[in-house]
This record gives C-alpha cells, structure tokens and sequence, in this order.
C-alpha cells in the first residue's frame, strides 16, 4: 500500500505524457512524498531542491512565470510554515498555478515527531487568497483531483496523510469535489483527506446500532457555495477532522449560513503533535473508531438502549 502523496507522485507520473509543462520540484524527501516516481521517470523535468523549502517554493512560482506547471513535494508542515511567506507573496499574490504537495499532513507523523506534524496547515492555507484545499481519501480522489487541478490554473494545495492507503480503502461512489459516501440524512458526518476513512468506519458501526447518518467527503474542502446547498437541510452536522478544531473544516462550516446544530471532532489546540502509533495518538485524544461511535451516540442519539454496552461488544 502506498501513501496518497506516493499516490499522487505515481498518477502525475501517468499523466506527465499529457501534459509536457508539469514539473516537479523536492525538498529533499523524494522517497518519502512520492516525488521519486516522477524523478525516476522524467528526471529532465525533476528538480532537487535541497532542504531549502523557501527557495523552492520561489523558484516553483518562477517556472510558473514561464508557463510551466510546477510541483511541489514535501511534508506539509515543511511546506506551510517555513515557506508560508514565500506561498503568500509568491504564488497567492500573483496566482501562480503552483501545486502545493503536502504529505505527512495532520496529527499522525509517526516516529518522526511533533516538528513534522501539521495539525493546523488547513487553517494556514485556507485563509490564503485563491488557495485551492484539496483533502483525497483514496486513490479515485487522487485521479480526479489532478484532473481538476490541470483544468484551473490557480494555487493549490494537496493535504496528504502519512498513512497508507489501498484499494480496499475506497470510499466508493464516484468521486467529486463532495462526495455524498453515505445518503444524505438529517444528521451528516462531514470530513476530509483521511478522516473520511475514519467517518466511514464509524458509519458502519453507527448502522448496526440503528442511527441513520450520512457522510460527506470533502475533496475540494474550500467550495463554500457547494457545502452551503449541500448542507442546507440537516439539522444536526458532526465534523470529524484530523486537524486542529479552530480553523479547519469545522470552523469553515461554522461560517456557513445554515441552522445544523454542528458539533467537531479533532485534535486540541494544545496539540502540537506526538510521536508514537496512529492508534494509540487516536485514542489518546478520543478520536478512534470506539470513542467517536459513543460520543456521537451520547450527542445524538441518546434513546438508543444500552448503546454504550453493544459498542463494546462490536466495536
């Protein structure tokens, strides 16, 4: 299984034919953001940058000066702090179509630590001018989204996680820039990028419990017009993220002029990010599958008898 950047370097390789300006830049982790597929492949349209975030960045808004369509690989918490300024004033300003890859994006960097984890990198670009957000789920996403990306010619930003993804994590449905995984009910799971993995699950197991809760994926997370229509009916809304609850989805949602009474799952604000496994940072801060199924329960539907004993015992 690979990660979705690997995946995303993989299916821009398979495309690079069809559009002779794509190009790729790195920041030296081409063997961990999937870079190296397109390095290997097309090392003439390749650029190793170094560990010089900043200056690959200027140098990406340069070529897309020149009418190039350049992109950028590196973990996301390289891409968006240290080369925010760079982001802002080069690309945003201007509206260069650079695209923006952000792998290891959210709370669950693994062994590497709290410096690579970018729990708030939704918050950052979302409030940059003419950033795209883009959040895949699975490798259908990834198609789409790249199809989307070469039709714009706007910055963007792929929020990639760490963890791996394979067919039989396909969200089905045909993939768009919301997807509907669950019917729309009067209370919806809203989510993005691998969080939607986790609404999923919980979903299913919310089924065998007997609520009735629709999912909607969130691939291009900033289509405020789209999520307002979309989200217009519900009465209840859950957002499950794996970001910081101030300034991701849940506080774009927030803005919305809708009546959903709306309730966020995500990391604290005080986390700055942990070194250890997925699951156990999971539960450490009530986010796996077993905690999230009875705090939705408990909100939501709290005349289902003996939920909380059935949870255990099928979870």
């Amino acid at each position: 299984m690979k990660k979705l950047a690997e995946e995303v370097g993989l299916q821009l390789t398979n495309i690079a034919d069809k559009y002779p300006d794509i190009s790729v830049l790195d920041g030296d982790l081409a063997d961990s953001d999937g870079a190296f597929y397109f390095a290997d492949a097309y090392p003439e349209r390749f650029l190793m940058s170094g560990i010089s975030e900043q200056n690959m960045i200027s140098m990406a808004a340069g070529m897309a000066s020149t009418g190039k369509r350049p992109f950028a690989f590196s973990f996301a918490a390289f891409l968006c702090y240290r080369a925010y300024d760079q982001i802002r004033v080069s690309i945003c300003q201007t509206k260069m179509p650079v695209t923006l890859v952000g792998s290891h994006a959210g709370g669950l960097a693994g062994r590497n630590g709290k410096t690579h984890t970018a729990v708030n990198d939704m918050a950052v670009m979302l409030t940059l001018p003419d950033m795209q957000v883009w959040a895949p789920a699975d490798n259908d996403d990834v198609t789409y989204m790249l199809s989307q990306i070469m039709s714009y010619s706007e910055p963007a930003y792929i929020r990639a996680s760490r963890a791996p993804i394979g067919e039989q994590h396909a969200l089905g449905g045909r993939p768009s820039e919301l997807r509907w995984v669950f019917p729309k009910r009067k209370i919806n799971i809203v989510s993005c990028g691998i969080a939607s993995q986790w609404s999923k699950q919980v979903i299913e197991q919310l089924h065998l419990q007997g609520c009735d809760i629709g999912l909607l994926h969130c691939l291009h997370v900033n289509q405020v017009e789209q999520l307002q229509d979309e989200l217009a009916d519900s009465e209840q809304l859950i957002v499950i993220e794996d970001h910081c609850k101030l300034g991701g989805l849940a506080s774009l949602i927030q803005m919305l002029d809708i009546k959903a009474h709306i309730s966020g799952f995500g990391w604290p604000i005080s986390f700055c990010g942990k070194s250890g496994d997925d699951e156990q940072l999971r539960e450490a801060y009530g986010l796996s599958q077993e905690q999230l199924v009875k705090a939705i329960i408990k909100l939501h539907f709290t005349n289902i008898k003996s939920a909380s004993s059935k949870i255990v015992e099928q979870v």
